[in-house]
C-alpha cells in the first residue's frame, strides 16, 4: 500500500505555497485577481493533506481504533504544538524588534496585543493582534492554530468521528458558503463583528474542521480501494483521472465566476472542487519530477510559515530607502525568489548528494 510518500502531493504542496504568495502579495491587474481567487484553494489543500494521512499507518492501512487513533493525534499534535509555538515566536520577536526601532512602548506593545479582548478573539477565531499586528500585516498564522483545535477536536471524539464525519462535513461546508452568500447579501453582525470579517468564517470550524475531515473521508476510500489489491485501485483510480482533472478545472474556472458574479472570498465553492479533484488526482497521477517533490517535502512548511516575514523585512527595508522600492507586480516574484534561496538551495543540493551517493 501507499505511505504518507506521495510525490504528486508534495509537488502541489510546493506549488500551492507559491499561490499563498501570490494572496499575500497580489499581482495587479485582471490577471492578478484571477490567479487570487484559484490560489484560494491552497488553504484548505494544506487541511485536506492534513487529513489525508492523519489516520493512515506506516504501511497504509487505516488506523480505526479508537486507542490507536488517539495515540497517532496525541503524536502529531506534539509536533504541531512545538512547530507553532517555534513559528510563532519568530514573528513575535520580530513584531517585537521592529516595535522597539519605532519607540513603542514596551507596555503598549504588549497591553494592546494581549489584553483580555484580543485573547478572546484570538481564543475563538485564531484571529486579532494575538496573531499579528503592523509590523506584519497578515494572519495566515492562523493556519497552524486552526490545526491545532482540529487535532484536539479529533482526539477528544476519536470514539464517534467515522460515525459523524460525513454530516460534520456537509453540514459545516453549508454554513461556511451560506455565510459568504451573507456577507454580500446580508452582512450581519454576530458577536458584534461584521460577517465580513475574515476570521469570522475562515477559522477552525467552517474551514480547517470540514475540510481535515474531508481528507480522512479520503483516506478511508483509498483504503478501501486499495483492500481489494493494487491492481484494482490503479484501474479505479486511472478510470477516475480524467474527471478528477475535469473537476480541478471546473473548480478554477468556478471560483473565478463566484469571484467576478459575487465578490472576492477567502474560499469558494470552487475551491472545494479543486481539493476534491487534487486529492483523486494524487492516487493516479506519478510525478517524477525530484525537484518538484523535494521542494515540497523538504521546503513547502518554511515557505508557508515564513514568506510573510520575507514580505515584512522587504517592505521595511524599502520604506527605509535602505533598498530600493519594487513594483506590485514585481513584489510577489521577488518573495519567490528570496523564498527559494533561503528555504529551498539546501533540500535540493542534499537531495543531489542523495542521488550521487
Amino acid at each position: 500500500m501507499k505511505t504518507k510518500d506521495n510525490r504528486f502531493i508534495y509537488a502541489l504542496k510546493f506549488i500551492a505555497c507559491l499561490l499563498v504568495i501570490t494572496i499575500h502579495a497580489r499581482i495587479p491587474g485582471t490577471v492578478g485577481d484571477i490567479v487570487l481567487c484559484i490560489a484560494r484553494f491552497a488553504v484548505p489543500f494544506f487541511f485536506a493533506v492534513s487529513g489525508r494521512f492523519l489516520l493512515v499507518g506506516r504501511d497504509g492501512s487505516p488506523i480505526r481504533d479508537v486507542p490507536s487513533i488517539r495515540k497517532k493525534v496525541a503524536a502529531s499534535l506534539g509536533k504541531l504544538i512545538r512547530v507553532t509555538a517555534i513559528v510563532y515566536f519568530v514573528y513575535l520577536i520580530f513584531s517585537f524588534i521592529v516595535n522597539m526601532i519605532y519607540k513603542t512602548p514596551v507596555s503598549e506593545f504588549f497591553s494592546s496585543r494581549f489584553n483580555i479582548g484580543e485573547i478572546v478573539k484570538f481564543l475563538l477565531f485564531h484571529g486579532g493582534k494575538v496573531v499579528y499586528d503592523w509590523s506584519y500585516v497578515f494572519d495566515h498564522l492562523w493556519y497552524l492554530f486552526a490545526l491545532l483545535y482540529v487535532y484536539a477536536l479529533i482526539y477528544v471524539f476519536a470514539p464517534v468521528l467515522r460515525s459523524w464525519y460525513k454530516a460534520l462535513i456537509v453540514i459545516l461546508l453549508f454554513f461556511l458558503f451560506f455565510g459568504e452568500l451573507l456577507q454580500t447579501y446580508y452582512p450581519i453582525r454576530p458577536f458584534d463583528i461584521s460577517i465580513n470579517t475574515p476570521y469570522m468564517l475562515r477559522n477552525w470550524l467552517f474551514v480547517g474542521l470540514p475540510f481535515v475531515l474531508l481528507g480522512i473521508l479520503f483516506a478511508d476510500h483509498v483504503c478501501e480501494v486499495r483492500s481489494k489489491g493494487e491492481d484494482y485501485a490503479a484501474l479505479h483510480f486511472g478510470k477516475l483521472k480524467v474527471p478528477a482533472l475535469l473537476l480541478v478545472l471546473l473548480g478554477m474556472i468556478s471560483s473565478v465566476i463566484e469571484a467576478f458574479v459575487i465578490d472576492f472570498k477567502e474560499v469558494y465553492f470552487g475551491s472545494l472542487l479543486i481539493v476534491i479533484g487534487v486529492l483523486f488526482l494524487s492516487e493516479s497521477v506519478d510525478i517524477r519530477n525530484r525537484v518538484l517533490c523535494t521542494l515540497g517535502k523538504r521546503a513547502s512548511s518554511n515557505i508557508y510559515f515564513y514568506h510573510v516575514l520575507v514580505m515584512a523585512v522587504l517592505d521595511l527595508l524599502s520604506q527605509n530607502g535602505i533598498i530600493p522600492g519594487y513594483s506590485m507586480l514585481l513584489k510577489p516574484f521577488l518573495v519567490m525568489l528570496i523564498c527559494f534561496i533561503i528555504f529551498c538551495i539546501k533540500p535540493l543540493w542534499e537531495e543531489m548528494r542523495e542521488v550521487r551517493n
